[in-house]
C-alpha cells in the first residue's frame, strides 16, 4: 500500500469511536479478476504456524503467520521468498483469520512486510474451480490479461451504457457463475468482453 495512502487511513480510524472502530472493516463485493489486479502480490501458500505480536500503538496486535511458499504468481520481480505473512489480530481492522492450510493468498506490501486482509484474496486452493486456478496461473491467459479492463459495479445500467475498456457485472444470483467461470479480457480490437463469452447478456444487465 502507499505509504501516504496508508497514513490517511490510520487518522481516519483514529477518528472513530469504539463502536465505529468494531464496524470500520467492511468489503465491497468484487470479482477475483480485480483483486488479482489491484493486488501487489498474488501466491500459493500453505501456513504451517502463527504467532501474536504485541503493539502498544492504537491498531492493537498483529498475527504473523509463517508460510510455505509454493508458488508466486504475481510479484515475484519484488520477492523471490517470502516466510511470513502479517495481518491484523482485530476483526475491526480486516484482520483475517488462516489455518493450517493450503491458500490462494494476496496483498500488498508496506514497512518491509507482507500484508494480507480480509477484503482480499485468501481463499483455500481446494475452493478454486479449473478456471480460476488457469485465470490465476497463466498470465497469458488469465486475469493478468485483463488487468487494463474494468468490471462495472451492479446497478440498473445495461450494456449501451458500458465504456469500451468495460465488463458489466451480473446481478446477485448469477454473481457465483461469474466468479468462477469468467474473466474479462481485452480484445484485439481494444474492448473489453467476458470469456467465455455470455450468450444471453440480457439477463445479466440487472442485479
Amino acid at each position: 500500500m502507499n505509504p501516504a495512502i496508508h497514513a490517511l487511513l490510520c487518522c481516519a480510524l483514529l477518528l472513530l469511536t469504539p463502536q465505529e472502530l468494531a464496524e470500520a472493516c467492511s468489503c465491497a463485493t468484487s470479482h477475483p479478476q480485480m483483486l488479482f489486479c489491484n493486488s501487489e502480490f498474488v501466491i500459493r501458500a500453505r501456513v504451517i504456524g502463527e504467532k501474536t505480536i504485541p503493539s502498544t500503538n492504537t491498531f492493537g496486535a498483529t498475527i504473523q503467520y509463517e508460510i510455505k511458499l509454493i508458488k508466486i504468481f504475481k510479484g515475484y520481480e519484488n520477492v523471490t521468498d517470502i516466510n511470513f505473512v502479517y495481518t491484523s489480530a482485530e476483526s475491526s481492522l480486516c484482520g483475517i483469520t488462516l489455518y493450517k492450510k493450503e491458500y490462494l493468498l494476496a496483498g500488498s506490501y508496506y514497512a518491509n512486510r507482507v500484508r494480507i486482509h480480509i477484503c482480499g484474496l485468501n481463499v483455500l486452493w481446494s475452493s478454486l474451480s479449473p478456471f480460476q486456478i488457469k485465470s490465476f496461473t497463466q498470465p497469458d491467459v488469465g486475469y493478468q490479461r485483463g488487468c487494463a479492463c474494468k468490471i462495472k459495479i451492479c446497478g440498473m445500467e445495461t450494456y449501451d451504457n458500458l465504456a469500451p475498456n468495460e465488463c458489466p457485472c451480473i446481478g446477485r444470483q448469477q454473481s457465483q457463475i461469474l466468479d468462477r467461470e469468467h474473466a474479462c479480457i481485452k480484445r484485439r480490437d481494444g474492448t473489453c468482453s467476458w470469456y467465455p463469452s455470455i450468450p444471453d447478456k440480457s439477463i445479466y444487465s440487472h442485479p
